[in-house]
């Protein structure tokens, strides 16, 4: 299966492409969290943060700790689509998107 080759989206282009504002806005490293503008809507944030698996290390490890880090996306990223999300309690639900930063 081949990935759509796509280029890289501004925040002003996501934000202007869902008016209605998002649920959730996950970010996956605290330095780009803290540059992230005010969305539309104000959704809950919640911080999975990932290390840099280029810093310091050389090819196979970089590619090792991609891998992990993949795995890692794709398990907590399952964990998200399963949650209970209609009819329940909105402080739940954002307590567990956010705890989903914690698994390893």
């Amino acid at each position: 299966m081949a990935v759509p080759q796509r280029p890289p989206r501004s925040w002003d282009e996501l934000a202007r492409a869902n008016p209605s504002g998002a649920d959730f806005v996950i970010t996956l490293d605290a330095y780009s969290e803290s540059l992230e503008p005010p969305w539309p809507g104000q959704p809950d944030a919640a911080l999975w943060a990932y290390p840099d698996v280029i810093v310091g290390a050389g090819p196979e490890q970089v590619a090792h700790a991609a891998v992990q880090m993949l795995f890692s996306l794709r398990r907590r990223l399952e964990l998200l689509v399963s949650l209970p999300m209609q009819g329940a309690d909105r402080s739940a639900v954002r307590s567990d998107v956010r705890d989903l930063g914690y698994m390893r």
